[in-house]
């Protein structure tokens, strides 16, 4: 497989219908082209479909009709795992576990070193904590630790779903600042009621209750 950084990064959804149940769908016919670097916000109301394209995004979740390309490669791949980092708003911890063993049990699964993450822990505020168990973590903390885990890899295509939630001044300025970085270089799909004023969005989605459609 070759190293992330050889893709272009792209996301390409064509004609998609999907959902969880049957007859059903939570989106209807969407089709979304973000074939340039750049970050793209996606806002709604709640159950308009936002998290359902996460989830699309992620692999986890395969449309009725329709596909759904990463960087060329279909979402439900296995190849696709390379090219994507996806991060959920319900952060899945282990409560006994240390921040350190958390990065570096992120980094390991992704197969990367864990210098990169130990490295971010101070920009967002948690280079005291890094030998505390979670169960030790604020609410906002523990939302700092599953964004780095989630995004421990370089990888040219990245989903975030309502991260700004519970993070205190340190943690928005410093995913702010990291936003926009990836945003010279990555598709950046950010799920989020509200922006700050300091992002430049390239393009906005809104998402209707009605199927989810644009």
């Amino acid at each position: 497989m070759p190293a992330p950084t050889s893709f272009e990064a792209s996301i390409e959804i064509d004609s998609v219908t999907a959902g969880y149940r049957q007859g059903s769908p939570v989106l209807d016919g969407l089709s979304l082209s973000l074939n340039a670097p750049g970050l793209y916000r996606v806002a709604g109301s709640n159950g308009s479909g936002k998290s359902t394209l996460l989830e699309l995004i992620s692999g986890f979740l395969q449309p009725w009709a329709g596909s759904v390309r990463l960087c060329g490669i279909d979402a439900g791949s296995p190849d696709a795992r390379h090219v994507r980092s996806v991060c959920r708003t319900t952060p899945a911890l282990y409560p006994s576990m240390t921040v350190h063993d958390h990065l570096a049990l992120a980094a390991r699964s992704r197969q990367v070193g864990p210098e990169a993450g130990l490295a971010r822990l101070a920009r967002y505020g948690l280079e005291d904590w890094v030998e505390q168990p979670v169960s030790m973590l604020s609410t906002g903390n523990i939302r700092k630790l599953w964004l780095l885990m989630c995004t421990v890899a370089d990888t040219p295509v990245v989903a975030i779903d309502e991260p700004f939630n519970g993070m205190d001044v340190r943690g928005v300025d410093a995913l702010i600042d990291e936003l926009g970085e990836w945003a010279k270089r990555k598709v950046v799909v950010l799920i989020s009621h509200t922006v700050p004023e300091q992002l430049t969005v390239r393009h906005s989605f809104v998402f209707k209750q009605e199927g989810g459609t644009l």
